[in-house]
């Protein structure tokens, strides 16, 4: 039998990663003078590439295409590859644990 640390060993950290990204991405203001997850932004630059694509983001997850589609063309595209990443890791993860339960060795 493994203990919880071998478990924990095994997680694969980026399966809390694009979880809480999408979360945060739900949450935020795009349009507020609150903080910002941009790191150019954090740098004093006014213009980032990125960012039209967080708020793409933002708009999918609650539903308006049209402002998500006038942020960044991509953002449907974006979505659809972090939710395939997530489905793919989480999977992934599941195997893991499965062999690591019914291999005691």
């Amino acid at each position: 039998m493994h203990s919880a640390a071998s478990y924990i060993k095994r997680f694969n950290i980026e399966l809390l990663v694009w979880p809480s990204a999408l979360v945060a991405l739900y949450l935020m203001d795009p349009h507020g003078s609150g903080p910002s997850l941009c790191p150019l932004k954090w740098l004093g630059f006014s213009w980032c590439p990125g960012c039209g694509l967080g708020h793409a983001i933002h708009y999918l997850l609650h539903g308006n295409l049209a402002a998500s589609w006038k942020s960044h063309p991509l953002g449907i595209f974006a979505l659809a590859v972090l939710a395939y990443r997530i489905f793919d890791l989480g999977k992934q993860q599941i195997q893991t644990f499965y062999h690591l339960k019914n291999n005691p060795t």
